[in-house]
């Protein structure tokens, strides 16, 4: 077991995460905490850091450091971005953290804050082709993606702190003022060939995009409170943005899901993003909770389990792993490969029944990996628990909606019912159309798991012959097996089975 904290003082807040590393390899976060010590507050007239802001990083670095002395914590990556790294006095901070603290903090360049932004991001959401932005208060660091790689990476002083100072746009600010930051921000990005008309999703770090999200949630009354991979559509933010420029600083702290701490940076920080959206041509933003700190961890992680590459290949078979790994303690991982393999097999099997996509397929398989996950809450009533923690999970390489949906086909894994249908918090969120899907799958989930009743994973093979009104599925088992109780169960499906895909179910055993 190994533990590791990671420390990002950027110019407006401050960050600590702990993590420990199982023997499995198996990672999960232990601690986190967030400070606004606004860092860079007055540094673009004076060039240095204020004494509020580092007395305000200190108290909170000897908070950091108590809890790892009492975690037994030895190993801390520690950063510093944007305020350090241009202030006169940076250097001259850090080497005061190290006295009194005995934190080893690091001022990073521009360009590795934006690439440990693209780790934090590629391994955490599936998007190949994106335009990354990181908007802290000192600068922004930009990534362009192309099929997964960074080709273009970039940072440029223009942050929610010093555009708030440099054109006072907190309060209740003059229009020409907001006018003339504009067309600064516009001139900063335009100057950036490589954005022009890209045409690809904005991937949103930092809280400038998180409030923009919890706004949006709250407008359009979405139900799943999850910020990361959460996509704000370019006609969703125009709207917020307009909203916020007519309100007064006062009306603007009422706005649903903006955080009172960022009321006053808010202007500013909306403006980047707005104008980014004009300059790059995109429709949407997809909103990142992972970034910098998650760049560190991965970039650490990899290198230290001598893995190939940084970023990872598979982020959704990855992440499935890892978190089976943190609670495998309680989980039978054989019964769960041994269900995901069958839920496979009928799957491709009935394809012609179903005519589901190759996506479904994955989204059945997570869902049969998981179905169980639930048993380490409670035996009893497992299947519901597991599809709430599906649902919110730590899994990447899916959008909001089809973690969601996955949740669901597991939670039906021991069949369909009313009462159970009626306990879910998020029903209202798929269409008809998803529920049918759902219900399809489920019924497959609930056969596989049926087949390893017994959990000796007797069943090798499963061919179909399918005809107008039955199905007969040929089972293949290991040599001897006694498969009376697996029949059994499986049978107690063909009910559920004929009324989602309107044919009877024939079992052969062989």
């Amino acid at each position: 077991m190994e533990k590791i904290a990671i420390i990002d003082m950027g110019s407006n807040s401050i960050r600590y995460v702990s993590l420990q590393i199982a023997d499995n390899k198996a990672y999960s976060f232990l601690n986190q905490e967030k400070e606004a010590i606004r860092l860079g507050h007055g540094l673009s007239q004076t060039g240095r850091l204020s004494e509020e802001g580092m007395e305000r990083a200190m108290t909170c670095l000897h908070v950091y450091k108590h809890m790892m002395k009492v975690s037994n914590i030895h190993t801390c990556l520690a950063v510093a971005t944007a305020a350090v790294r241009n202030a006169q006095n940076g250097l001259e901070f850090l080497k005061r953290i190290n006295d009194e603290t005995g934190i080893q903090m690091n001022v990073i360049t521009g360009e590795r804050e934006a690439y440990l932004g693209y780790l934090g991001v590629a391994n955490t959401i599936a998007q190949k082709d994106c335009l990354i932005f990181d908007l802290g208060g000192a600068s922004v660091e930009m990534t362009l993606v192309h099929n997964g790689e960074a080709q273009h990476s970039i940072s440029i002083p223009i942050g929610a702190v010093t555009l708030t100072e440099k054109f006072s746009l907190q309060g209740n600010y003059e229009e020409s003022k907001l006018t003339d930051c504009l067309k600064y921000i516009h001139k900063k990005l335009t100057a950036i060939e490589w954005i022009k008309n890209v045409d690809v999703p904005l991937i949103g770090i930092g809280g400038t995009a998180r409030n923009f999200a919890k706004m949006d949630q709250k407008a359009t009354n979405y139900e799943f409170p999850k910020i990361h991979n959460y996509i704000v559509p370019y006609k969703n933010f125009s709207s917020l943005y307009k909203e916020i420029l007519s309100r007064t600083a006062a009306a603007r702290k009422k706005i649903p899901g903006l955080s009172s701490d960022r009321a006053d940076l808010i202007v500013s920080g909306a403006a980047v993003i707005q104008t980014l959206f004009t300059v790059a041509g995109s429709d949407e933003m997809i909103v990142s909770g992972c970034g910098l700190r998650e760049g560190l961890f991965f970039e650490y992680y990899t290198k230290k389990h001598y893995m190939d590459m940084l970023r990872v290949d598979d982020i959704l078979d990855f992440s499935i792993h890892n978190f089976i790994g943190t609670m495998s303690s309680g989980y039978n991982e054989a019964h769960s490969a041994q269900v995901a393999l069958i839920t496979d097999m009928l799957f491709d099997q009935l394809k012609e029944l179903h005519g589901f996509d190759d996506r479904k397929r994955r989204l059945l398989h997570t869902a049969a990996q998981l179905h169980d996950i639930g048993k380490i809450i409670n035996f009893y009533n497992h299947a519901r628990h597991s599809a709430f923690m599906i649902a919110h999970a730590p899994l990447y390489g899916l959008t909001q909606k089809e973690q969601i949906i996955c949740g669901f086909i597991a939670g039906f894994h021991h069949g369909i019912n009313r009462k159970t249908l009626r306990a879910y918090r998020y029903a209202t969120m798929c269409t008809a159309e998803e529920w049918s899907m759902i219900r399809k799958l489920s019924t497959l989930l609930a056969l596989a798991e049926a087949s390893d009743l017994t959990y000796e994973q007797l069943v090798t093979d499963i061919k179909a012959t399918i005809t107008k009104n039955v199905v007969v599925l040929v089972l293949t088992t290991t040599p001897d097996a006694t498969y009376n109780a697996v029949e059994y169960e499986m049978k107690q499906l063909e009910k559920q089975f004929k009324k989602e895909f309107g044919s009877s179910l024939l079992l052969v055993w062989k």
